[in-house]
């Protein structure tokens, strides 16, 4: 059976990923840094500590792949100073851990899948649909996915396939956005933030494993790519048709932009504004979402 190692899989997509490749026929190595996680006949926990510096070495035997979904929550906690280099060191020492050991203990890896977001671009909101080869953008979270794309590149230099996904907003009904956000519209609140007018880069999380799973099984590709869906929807749109699902519509305001910014400071740009990203590199690869308009995320 086919072995993969997971950096970072307990969370919401981490957790999804590793029943999909399970279906799949895989057996999956995980890397936590929880104590104590029982093990299934195609799950092993292995310990890794990022600040000392330790992994267990066993977790990297039989594999030949590495999927890395590590990085503290951005959203968790107001960006103060402290916060923002936790943000960045979760997941640059998490790479350069990893990088290390694959280097040093002489692992068979071949294939290394990682992080990054559409976040790169910068928060501003436009009409352009925005490519993989737009610049990348001069705020924080753009220079967060820079430092994060670079850490990850580093595979490279062994001869391994690098792969990286600049994830959209991950639609899944068992947390994310969607978790905070369907308790509110099944009340009937209006949840668009700001003029609603910010555009809303997206995939489903079905889509985004079955993704993983692609990269996994085609074995010929490398690079970065756009993780998103093909629809493009603004937040006023999102928020609509988030509130139809639940057989709701509301007449309340969009909650304004100024309220936004004095609770969450800067970090309020990344919802305030975003722009439109396109799919067409990973299309042509032969990846065909099956979950490819917002109404199909909800509805199927």
């Amino acid at each position: 059976m086919k072995k993969i190692l997971i950096a970072g899989g307990t969370g919401f997509v981490g957790k999804a990923l590793i029943k999909h490749l399970i279906n799949c026929g895989y057996i999956v190595n995980v890397l936590t840094r929880r104590n104590s996680i029982d093990t299934t006949e195609n799950i092993q926990y292995f310990k890794w500590d990022i600040e000392n510096g330790f992994i267990d070495e066993k977790a990297f035997e039989g594999v030949t792949k590495i999927i890395n979904l590590t990085g503290e929550n951005i959203t968790e906690k107001r960006w103060t100073e402290k916060r923002k280099v936790e943000i960045i060191e979760s997941r640059i020492k998490a790479i350069d851990l990893l990088f290390k050991y694959v280097k040093t203990t002489g692992s068979n890896i071949h294939t290394f899948i990682s992080s990054s977001a559409t976040g790169y671009y910068g928060a501003f909101t436009s009409d352009e649909i925005l490519t993989e080869e737009s610049n990348n953008g001069n705020d924080f979270l753009a220079n967060v996915c820079e430092k994060w794309e670079k850490s990850a590149l580093q595979f490279e230099s062994l001869g391994i396939t690098t792969v990286i996904l600049r994830l959209g907003v991950v639609l899944g009904k068992e947390g994310g956005i969607y978790q905070r956000l369907a308790p509110l519209a099944k009340l009937g609140i209006n949840i668009s933030l700001g003029n609603g007018k910010q555009y809303l880069p997206w995939i489903d999380l079905r889509d985004l494993v079955r993704l993983y799973e692609f990269i996994l099984k085609t074995n010929k590709i490398s690079g970065v790519f756009n993780a998103v869906s093909s629809e493009h929807i603004s937040m006023n749109v999102f928020s609509k048709t988030l509130l139809q699902s639940f057989g709701k519509m509301s007449f309340l305001p969009n909650v304004p932009a100024f309220i936004i910014k004095l609770f969450l400071g800067e970090m309020s740009a990344m919802l305030l504004e975003a722009s439109k990203a396109s799919n067409e590199k990973i299309k042509q690869t032969g990846f065909q979402f099956e979950f490819d308009t917002f109404e199909k995320s909800l509805f199927m």
